[in-house]
């Protein structure tokens, strides 16, 4: 794919997950977890099922700080995942085992390891080297629940500011 295309599918995602935000506010959407393995051809941990299961979170107000760190919108998270296996992480192979669950809106994106089943929360810096074969250099939280916390912590933080 060209570079162009895949910039445009990019901010395409980015505007798609501005204008969800909104709505998925207003109800609790599940997850298709079927359509998304097979569309990825792949197998998703229960621990990750079970808390996207549980969105949303309860949030400390009407800002949701984790919505985009742990997406819950099947069409975001295939497209992404395509998207990544296809045009690349900035340059850099992003390999079929690696399942984006979210971003920050500037490029980076939370990841987990299907192929190993770890409940380690990655993420994925463009501004740092990227190398799937060191996986652990990638280590952002050893597990969902303290990923989900790390969030929520955030959110109180800005919040008090």
């Amino acid at each position: 794919l060209s570079q162009k295309r895949c910039q445009t599918a990019y901010a395409k995602c980015y505007m798609h997950r501005s204008q969800f935000n909104y709505w998925a506010s207003k109800r609790n959407l599940k997850l298709d977890f079927e359509k998304i393995e097979s569309k990825l051809s792949i197998s998703l941990p229960k621990y990750y099922k079970l808390a996207i299961s549980n969105y949303p979170f309860k949030a400390l107000d009407n800002l949701d700080f984790v919505e985009d760190n742990l997406v819950n919108d099947e069409e975001w998270l295939i497209q992404t995942n395509i998207e990544l296996r296809e045009c690349s992480f900035f340059g850099n192979t992003w390999p079929s085992h690696f399942f984006a669950i979210g971003h920050d809106g500037f490029g980076n994106f939370t990841f987990i390891n299907v192929k190993e089943f770890d409940e380690i929360i990655y993420f994925a810096d463009h501004e740092e080297e990227f190398v799937p074969s060191d996986i652990e250099d990638l280590e952002l939280c050893s597990n969902m629940k303290e990923y989900i916390q790390d969030c929520l912590e955030e959110q109180k933080d800005v919040l008090s500011n």
